[in-house]
């Protein structure tokens, strides 16, 4: 078997082809293997077959093997990588992000806000952002931007015009000029189109997950306050557009970060959307700080290291999602088994530990403290071993 190193984490995976079988197409491997149950030539390679008894034999190119059981599960070893993640950011660039950071406790939600005076919510955001393009550890992260509102005020209101980026989702080690420039070159004005900046920004993230089956795509709402202008422009209505978002396959969560006061409606949005609740920025504080922290965590929060890619399975075979089990070998070589997710795929993976699939089983995420111990241990290896039925008595580690 050949792992893969993915982060602190080394990866290999096991693709069934068969389980329990006696019959010789079972056998995978790079050679012959031998036929008949305990006699017949000897192998070239590595063969596996799931007939019964067992036979070692030299033939001639080197040593081949057959290991029979009639109760074994015959594997196919193939490589396994890290789920590649993309974050699409819908900003926030209305009027009032022109208020003053800190805020001195005055209430600022002018569409329009007064004119900048030395740092205001957009100078600190804008910053945030630059600051998360440059840093070296989201090089890896697919990103896209678009602001709102549109400069069009007949376009503002309207879905279809937030489903085109002003960058499109591309790594950032190729993004970031683009992205930079987008950001240092856009000023704040006009109001704020909560429902169909939100709306839009789904529907882009789903057209780029549905072309990127194999990725693990996520929208990212920053805005400083309550929906303003447009028809049934409401947080409750926004909350219902994130729900829909996650419903549906793809799946796509909606992480919020809110900057300025009184915002706590926006957890509302990110409950729906799939990510508890918002990231909420006190400017009365430290608001270029939390920014930083909030958008870190973030990215954490995506669990780059607990996100697998399921490699397609050889010609004519299958995937079995009920044929699955998960092994985690620390850096001291101590062999534990890592259960599923109690409660299955559906819950929440930041409050349970264990395994589960995507919603649409393109992937493996692990969840919880399962997470936590893989990403800790740099010497720890993770195998997810395909063909046998998952045992679902072990509990989560």
């Amino acid at each position: 078997m050949r792992l893969v190193q993915v982060g602190p984490v080394f990866f290999g995976i096991f693709v069934a082809l068969a389980c329990g079988s006696n019959v010789d197409e079972s056998k995978v491997g790079d050679g012959a293997a031998a036929s008949g149950n305990n006699t017949g030539s000897a192998a070239t390679g590595n063969d596996i077959n799931t007939g019964s008894g067992s036979t070692t034999g030299n033939g001639s190119g080197g040593t081949g093997q057959v290991v029979g059981s009639g109760n074994q599960c015959a594997s196919l070893s193939a490589d396994g990588e890290v789920t590649a993640v993309d974050l699409f950011f819908m900003v926030d660039s209305t009027g009032s992000m022109n208020c003053p950071v800190p805020d001195g406790g005055m209430r600022c939600d002018m569409p329009n806000g007064p004119p900048a005076s030395g740092e205001s919510r957009w100078t600190v955001v804008s910053a945030a952002l630059e600051a998360f393009v440059a840093d070296p550890q989201n090089q890896a992260l697919g990103v896209g931007l678009s602001f709102f509102p549109s400069g069009n005020n007949q376009a503002s209101c309207n879905a279809a015009t937030y489903a085109k980026p002003d960058v499109a989702v591309a790594p950032l080690s190729m993004n970031a000029q683009p992205l930079t420039a987008l950001i240092s070159m856009h000023m704040p004005n006009g109001s704020t189109p909560t429902v169909p900046s939100l709306t839009g920004a789904i529907q882009y993230a789903t057209q780029w997950a549905t072309s990127h089956p194999t990725h693990r795509v996520a929208v990212v709402y920053a805005t400083d306050g309550q929906p303003n202008g447009c028809n049934n422009n409401t947080v409750p209505r926004a909350a219902m557009v994130a729900a829909a978002g996650l419903a549906a396959t793809p799946s796509i969560p909606t992480y919020v970060l809110g900057v300025g006061p009184e915002l706590d409606n926006l957890n509302t949005i990110a409950k729906a959307g799939g990510t508890n609740t918002a990231f909420l920025v006190d400017t009365a504080g430290n608001a270029a700080m939390q920014l930083s922290a909030a958008l870190a965590t973030i990215r954490s929060t995506t669990a780059l290291d607990c996100n697998y890619a399921i490699p397609a399975p050889p010609n004519g075979k299958t995937f079995v999602p009920g044929l699955v089990n998960i092994e985690y070998t620390n850096s001291a070589g101590a062999v534990t088994k890592i259960g599923p997710t109690v409660g299955g795929d559906t819950a929440d993976c930041n409050t349970v530990s264990g395994w589960q699939y995507n919603k649409g089983q393109t992937q493996i995420n692990l969840c919880g403290k399962a997470c936590t111990d893989v990403k800790a241990d740099k010497g720890g290896k993770i195998q997810v071993l395909f063909g046998c039925p998952t045992d679902v008595g072990v509990p989560p580690t």
